[in-house]
Parts: C-alpha cells; structure tokens; sequence
C-alpha cells in the first residue's frame, strides 16, 4: 500500500528546519497579487554587508541596479539578473540581497534589471523592460561578449524569453543562461497528476497558475513561448544550466526543457540540487548546504562560459 501524503525526501536538518517553519499557506492559489506581495516581502529586502556598491541607473528607460562585490572582477563579465516574485512582487531595491549573493560567489558584478510588475503591468511589459536593458548595454563595447543572464524562478523564465528574442532579431547573445528554480511554463505541462513527491514550501502548481493569469490577463495565452521559453524554439541559444531543487515544484519543466533543448542541439545541462526545494538558492546566507552545493555548480558553469 502507498504511504499516505506526501513522500519526504532527504534533507539537510537546517533546510528541514526552514520548511517546518514556513506556513503551509504561504503559496496559497487563492491568494490574490496583493497578499503575495504582503507574504513575500519578509523573505525579501535583507539589508547588504557594508562593503557592497550599488550604482542606480536607467538603461533603455528602465531602472537597473549594478552591485557590485570586493571579490567582483568586471573583467571576467557581468551577470544580467532576472529578479523572481511571480512577476508580481518585489522590485529592485528588495532584491539587491539576491545579487548580492551572485557577485559573492560568481566573482562578477550583477546587473539587476527593475522590470515592471503585473498585474498593473500585464504581458509583455516585463519582458520588454528586459529587452531594453540588454539592448541599452551596447554601450559596454567588449564587455557585450562577456555577459551571462541569470534569472531565479519567473526571472529564470524571463532570463530565458530575452535570449531568445535576441536570437530571433539577430542580435548578440550571452554566453550562457542560468535558470534557477526557474518557472518556464506558465502552462504547467510537466506537473505531475498527483503533485510533487514532497511539499515544496515555497511554490504550489495552484498559486503559480494564479500568478501568470496576474502576468498574462484573463484571456492571456499561457502557451505563448514569450511567456513559457519551454514551448518556443530552442535552436540557436547558447549553453544553458536549467537548476532546479529535487522537490521543486518546477522541476518537471525543466527536465522536459532540457530534453527539448538537448534534442535541438543546444548544449544544456540539467542540474537537480539533492534535497533541494523552490528557490533553495536564495538560502546560501543560512549555511544550507543544499544551497551551499547549488551555488558551487553555479559557479562551475559560469566560469567555463565566461573563459570560453
């Protein structure tokens, strides 16, 4: 007979510690876009150790942030950050944290892009605040050939969306893309019938169904490839590194992406964190290990991109 709920997997005790703490509620699909914002503001918005820059500019009309580490070597490149928040939450300023933790341990400085958010702004407004801050970066001259976008959940996505309408127009691309827990089909195709093994704390199938019709409107398509990259044409993009958490409620879509991917010669490499769950990056502060090992295949994949 089958074990009733959900399958537990193995954990690190701190990681365990975090989920038992989180409410069961927190993705609840009920919740409408204002108190996602109220829930996910707590995670967000951690003040910066003393010793980090932030230069705040418009590109292309769009506020971006450059942060920028002691440990940040510009001459080796510069990540472009897709922030997350469900494409309806968080901003910039709350989301510095983030990039911080990227300059830490990639070694480069981070680009955060301040993209608009839903549903105020519906589809495809933050996907075109993103295209023209990569646009707007042709004043880098040399530096255009050393850049990697990263986007961590719906920014996974949106990194994914800008390098392929990149491609489609002709223009230069990254060296790499980096998908973090990222959410890459708004239509949800990979979920499993019965859910995911194990309770992922952070995100439920539900509650991001009920987020892309905040991003996309009531009659917004959710199998439109500028909105879910897993659906469009993958030929042609540069070398992807799809990281998703074991129990992560959007693994499923990143092993189809990556077959898909694969299957259309691009060299794309699927990396499933043991014990991880939605988001597990954002946790490297704590010691997680989970996090710990995440960021170190990170750094791993950026480095080769970035020498090459």
């Amino acid at each position: 007979m089958p074990p009733e709920g959900p399958i537990q997997l193995m954990k690190s005790a701190l990681l365990q510690q975090i989920i038992d703490g989180m409410p069961h509620d927190f993705a609840d699909p009920h919740d409408d876009h204002r108190v996602t914002r109220e829930k996910m503001a707590p995670l967000h918005g951690h003040p910066l150790l003393p010793d980090t820059s932030v230069t705040l500019a418009e590109i292309g009309a769009v506020g971006t942030g450059l942060l920028t580490r002691p440990t940040s070597d510009a001459d080796r490149g510069l990540i472009v950050f897709f922030h997350g928040g469900a494409f309806v939450s968080c901003d910039l300023q709350s989301y510095l944290f983030f990039a911080e933790f990227i300059a830490e341990q990639v070694g480069v400085p981070v680009l955060t892009i301040d993209y608009r958010l839903a549903p105020e702004h519906l589809f495809p407004a933050a996907l075109d605040d993103c295209l023209s801050v990569v646009a707007g970066l042709a004043e880098l001259g040399p530096m255009q050939d050393r850049l990697v976008f990263m986007g961590d959940s719906c920014g996974g996505g949106l990194a994914l969306s800008t390098a392929m309408q990149r491609r489609d127009a002709g223009q230069r691309l990254p060296r790499g893309v980096v998908s973090l827990s990222g959410w890459v089909d708004l239509d949800t195709r990979g979920y499993p019938a019965g859910g995911s093994v194990s309770r992922d704390p952070f995100i439920t199938e539900g509650f991001l169904r009920a987020r892309a019709r905040d991003y996309l409107g009531p009659q917004g398509d959710l199998r439109d490839p500028r909105a879910s990259p897993a659906r469009g044409s993958l030929g042609g993009l540069p070398p992807l590194l799809l990281q998703v958490g074991e129990t992560d409620a959007c693994r499923a879509d990143a092993e189809h992406l990556t077959g898909s991917a694969l299957a259309a010669g691009v060299d794309a490499q699927l990396d499933v964190v043991a014990g991880g769950v939605h988001g597990v990056q954002g946790l490297v502060n704590l010691g997680v290990p989970e996090a710990v090992a995440a960021w170190e295949s990170v750094r791993r994949f950026t480095g080769a991109v970035l020498a090459g």
